[in-house]
């Protein structure tokens, strides 16, 4: 019955997520809002953790959303109710916790495999994507790490999605269609993407990319990916309280530049 209840929390929730009307008016959710909350911060919180660390960047993006979503319960003149966002932060944090189980309650709330469940599932993809711009792997399923894959697709079935719906709102968070489209009424499909479809940038704008002249020399090149991962890491942004599209941009950019490092490594080692 819930999903019958708090429609106008619903709706104003869907303006707000989907960026028809970001600051729509927020009207008073009760237990409608008390699920949507409660699983979004447990997520947000397994998400971060599931590499063993939870770095700024990601307690950033946790409280843009709060902050997008105009969450009462993380009201900053309430310390108590900010202590309790804290809590369920925490809660996903800790690996023995059921968060699927309150993802499960939350479909409930908003129906299963809703427009809304759907714009919240890319809300966790674009927070699992700030992760693996840490250790991108070319050869996984649209650059991210197994655990955070697999935690993601137990959440999109929670919420009503199978595999293919998972990995199509994936690739619309990392900003691509080139392989999304194979994935639509197959939820079979298992094989990573090949590498070919998505090519390595070409030499003359990786070297671009790089900020170094062509014919740089291995340590030339090694010093100038470091050099531009410190410019364009997301940590960067974390002081100037970065949206969560400028936190994505972000991580498309380091991903950017290590393929262009990549690509001009394996280059060199073809020549030796």
């Amino acid at each position: 019955m819930l999903r019958f209840r708090h429609r106008a929390y619903r709706r104003a929730l869907l303006q707000r997520l989907s960026g028809e009307q970001p600051a729509a008016p927020l009207p008073n959710g009760g237990s409608t809002e008390a699920a949507f909350t409660r699983a979004l911060l447990q997520v947000l919180g397994r998400l971060a953790k599931l590499d063993g660390r939870v770095n700024e960047s990601e307690i950033a993006f946790a409280e843009r959303v709060i902050s997008q979503l105009g969450l009462r319960l993380v009201d900053h003149e309430r310390e108590g109710s900010r202590l309790l966002a804290i809590a369920d932060f925490e809660r996903g944090k800790d690996s023995l916790f059921d968060v699927v189980g309150s993802v499960r309650q939350l479909a409930k709330a908003i129906g299963a495999a809703s427009l809304l469940g759907r714009l919240v599932l890319k809300t966790f993809c674009e927070a699992a994507y700030l992760k693996s711009s840490y250790s991108w792997r070319d050869e996984q399923v649209g650059g991210l790490r197994l655990k955070d894959r697999q935690f993601l697709r137990e959440v999109a079935e929670a919420l009503g999605f199978d595999k293919a719906a998972m990995l199509e709102v994936c690739a619309e968070v990392r900003g691509t269609q080139d392989w999304s489209a194979a994935l639509r009424g197959s939820a079979a499909y298992t094989r990573a993407p090949r590498r070919e479809a998505r090519p390595s940038p070409s030499l003359a704008s990786a070297y671009d990319l790089l900020g170094v002249d062509l014919g740089a020399s291995p340590d030339e090149l090694r010093r100038a990916y470091h050099r531009q991962m410190a410019l364009h890491h997301p940590d960067k942004l974390v002081s100037k309280q970065p949206s969560p599209d400028e936190l994505r941009l972000a991580h498309l950019k380091v991903h950017a530049i290590r393929e262009a490092f990549e690509s001009l490594r394996r280059q060199h080692k073809a020549l030796a």
